[in-house]
Parts: C-alpha cells; sequence; structure tokens
C-alpha cells in the first residue's frame, strides 16, 4: 500500500472512531448502555486499527488486533501500559454485555469509559503525527 493510501485509510479509521464515540454519547444519553459500551469499545478498535497500518498490519479477528497492539505498540512503549490494559478491559466489557445475557454496564462504567475512548483517540492522533514527522 502506497503512503497516500495508508493515509487515506488512516484518515478513515480515525473518522469511524470519532463517530463511534459520538454514537457511544447518544447512546448513553438515551439511556441505551450495553449499545453505548459496544460503540465505545469500536471506538477505540477503529483508533487500533489506524495503528496498525503503520506497521502494514491486519487482522481478521478482534483477538489478533488486540495482541499484535500489545505487543508491537504497547510492549514496546509506543503507548502507556496503562492504555493497553483499557483496550484489554474495554474488548472484555464489549465481549461481557453484547453477549453474556442480562449483563449490563453501569452508567458510571459507560462514563468513564467514553471518556478513555476520547483520550485514546487523541493518544493515537499525536502517535501517528509523531509517526509522519518522523517519516519526513
Amino acid at each position: 500500500m502506497n503512503d497516500d493510501a495508508k493515509n487515506a485509510l488512516i484518515s478513515y479509521r480515525l473518522e469511524r472512531a470519532a463517530e463511534s464515540v459520538e454514537a457511544a454519547r447518544l447512546m448513553l444519553d438515551n439511556a441505551l448502555p450495553t449499545s453505548a459500551m459496544n460503540r465505545i469499545y469500536y471506538a477505540m478498535f477503529y483508533a487500533v486499527q489506524a495503528v496498525l497500518i503503520t506497521k502494514n498490519a491486519s487482522f481478521s479477528k478482534h483477538g489478533q488486533v488486540k495482541g499484535y497492539f500489545n505487543k508491537e505498540f504497547v510492549h514496546k512503549g509506543f503507548f502507556s501500559v496503562q492504555w493497553g490494559k483499557i483496550y484489554n478491559q474495554v474488548f472484555e466489557y464489549r465481549q461481557k454485555f453484547d453477549y453474556v445475557d442480562f449483563e449490563v454496564p453501569t452508567i458510571d462504567v459507560i462514563n468513564e469509559f467514553v471518556q478513555h475512548a476520547e483520550d485514546f483517540i487523541g493518544e493515537v492522533k499525536s502517535f501517528l503525527n509523531c509517526q509522519r514527522n518522523d517519516a519526513a
């Protein structure tokens, strides 16, 4: 993939991430906490996918995306261990709240993680800007 195509795909993933955060807020405002958590997860997932593009990495399974992000970006110090833990937690929450009957996230959990998602997207943008500057 050439640089223009990479940059276009990164921008698209970041747009999807931002859209997912906005959707999470709308769902929270409309008392749909399970759907809000799903969108929070996808906001972070799309942001991670944008990061993976810098290594030409793409996976078909969410667990593979999570594993690669932790191995190549968290363990190597590009993102803090705390961000790795938050991404892992939102992955687990999404699994739990999407697939386990009668499990519903609290409003406090949603509020905490929607903020994490917004902050994480900011961290991803900073990382990507550094990558672009290093390449220039």
